[in-house]
């Protein structure tokens, strides 16, 4: 019984230390994936308004006077998606993976480095499917970008990331692997961020158009209605 208790507490006490040690390398993940997909967000609206600019495309303007073409609730989503979605499961598969493969060996990196891409379609979903909904969007919206854009993503990806990998993997410690991954990241995700938000913006971009083509606004049942009317009047004239 006294034998039984104290293996107890010993027990106890390591799982204990174990979760405080987690604990660091986590806000650093946590705080680093967070930052990455911020700047890469921001990068990426800059790099689209000059874009935009070049094409002499219209742009949605913000009432903020500094920076008037950034989208700060655009930004805001990716930051939120990336810390509570992306860097827990990040986080999680870092620990795994090295745990499966110990050691820096060639061929325990080429297993790590095989089971990240394997992985890395999870990953995307999770980040389509999290910037989707926090953008008051549907599941099946995100269905269907997972249909669209996932595969397209999934294979830039691989041209990218295993070289970053094999960095990680070699010569990093494992506690800030991901950290030094998530600077990878920031150039990451300027592409993953206009590749997540791109239903988005071109629905606020049609939102936009139908409000300057229509002063007083219109909605959508009206816009029904009007297209019902046009095919009923189209097909009158065919009867003709």
């Amino acid at each position: 019984m006294t034998l039984g208790f104290i293996n107890a507490v010993k027990f106890t006490r390591s799982t204990q230390h174990g979760w405080r040690n987690l604990i660091k390398p986590y806000l650093i993940s946590t705080i680093g994936i967070g930052t990455s997909a911020t700047v890469g967000d921001f990068i990426c609206q800059y790099l689209q308004r000059n874009k935009q600019n070049k094409s002499n495309v219209t742009t949605q303007i913000s009432s903020s006077c500094i920076l008037p073409w950034w989208d700060r609730q655009r930004s805001l989503v990716m930051c939120i998606s990336s810390t509570f979605v992306v860097a827990p499961w990040n986080f999680t598969v870092s620990r795994i993976i090295e745990n499966l493969f110990p050691g820096k060996q060639g061929i325990q990196i080429l297993k790590k480095m095989l089971t990240n891409t394997l992985l890395a379609p999870i990953g995307i979903c999770l980040v389509f499917v999290s910037v989707t909904l926090l953008n008051g969007r549907s599941f099946h919206d995100a269905e269907i970008k997972i249909t669209n854009d996932l595969w397209k993503t999934f294979f830039t990806g691989t041209c990218y990331w295993p070289f970053v990998s094999f960095i990680n993997f070699r010569f990093i410690p494992l506690d800030y692997r991901p950290f030094v991954g998530s600077l990878a990241g920031a150039i990451w995700n300027i592409y993953i961020s206009s590749i997540a938000n791109a239903t988005t913006d071109k629905s606020k971009q049609m939102l936009t158009e139908t409000k300057a083509n229509f002063p007083g606004g219109i909605s959508e049942k009206t816009m029904t209605v009007l297209q019902k009317i046009r095919n009923i009047l189209n097909q009158n004239k065919k009867d003709l």
